[in-house]
């Protein structure tokens, strides 16, 4: 009888013991903090369901409660200290932000969460970190991998006109004139009225035709200086390279019509005195 009497006793004080461990003093309660708040979005509106974490930077400790269906949230009697808050929505952007509790603050916080970006909205946004990355290395004569940049672009947002212009830039400065005739002729489609595309086209099939003229491929040289003046009538000296090949080819009218069309955009040309005595020998003819 008195042995299980003993037992009742000591299993007794066992309880009071354990809940007495987690007994605060009056001091302790005084120093203790309280951090609660509301989570809300950009219009506003409460957000329920976020998950709002406490971490305590001097002992690594969290904490985690989640906002109600008024967006409010609360963390009770904890110890002064520095903590860092994060609070996270899925759908939304998180947001963090250091908080430094004194003795017995009593701290509200309202907390606003940004509506997080589609997945089109962030290759917009990477398309174009990766575009202005394109532009610092080709500043640096980093080209291949500012090409590569530009690339990265395209693939993000196919319908980036500007990175399909630099990137044809590149390429056609490096002489890689198909790369630079693919990339601009895409770049044409997304802005036709676009001077500096045409004007680079122009100019990549006047160089095919160049080299043509150089090997007295003049048939397939006039097809290039065609497409390079439906490109870029302006530029004066695919009439001058025109004229040029016609002469070549006996066609007198053709070559005294491009060479007439070159004179009056280039009046004062260095090839002004040449084209003026090829001119007269063709009349004479």
């Amino acid at each position: 009888m008195l042995k299980s009497i003993f037992k009742i006793v000591v299993l007794g004080l066992g309880i009071i013991l354990l809940f007495s461990g987690f007994g605060l003093g009056k001091q302790e309660e005084e120093e203790q903090v309280r951090l609660e708040g509301k989570i809300i979005d950009t219009e506003k509106n409460p957000l329920a369901g976020a998950e709002i974490q406490l971490k305590n930077l001097g002992t690594n400790q969290v904490v985690t409660v989640k906002s109600n269906k008024k967006g409010d949230f609360t963390f009770r009697t904890f110890f002064p200290g520095k903590y860092l808050l994060t609070a996270a929505r899925e759908g939304y952007v998180s947001h963090s932000l250091e908080v430094e509790l004194e003795p017995g603050d009593d701290r509200r916080l309202i907390i606003n969460l940004a509506k997080g970006l589609s997945q089109e909205q962030k290759n917009q946004q990477e398309a174009l970190d990766s575009f202005q990355k394109g532009v610092s290395l080709a500043n640096e004569k980093k080209l291949d991998e500012a090409t590569a940049a530009f690339k990265a672009a395209t693939e993000l947002k196919p319908d980036f006109a500007e990175a399909y212009i630099n990137l044809g830039l590149l390429f056609f400065q490096q002489s890689k004139d198909e790369e630079a005739e693919k990339a601009l002729v895409k770049a044409l489609e997304l802005k036709p009225d676009e001077p500096r595309i045409r004007a680079t086209l122009g100019s990549i099939y006047f160089e095919k035709a160049r080299i043509l003229l150089e090997a007295d491929k003049f048939d397939e040289a006039l097809e290039q200086l065609k497409t390079s003046y439906s490109y870029n009538p302006d530029y004066s000296y695919t009439s001058y390279l025109q004229g040029y090949a016609h002469s070549k080819k006996g066609n007198k009218e053709e070559a005294i019509k491009y060479f007439e069309a070159f004179l009056e955009k280039e009046p004062n040309s260095p090839q002004a005195s040449k084209v003026k005595e090829i001119l007269e020998n063709l009349k004479k003819q």
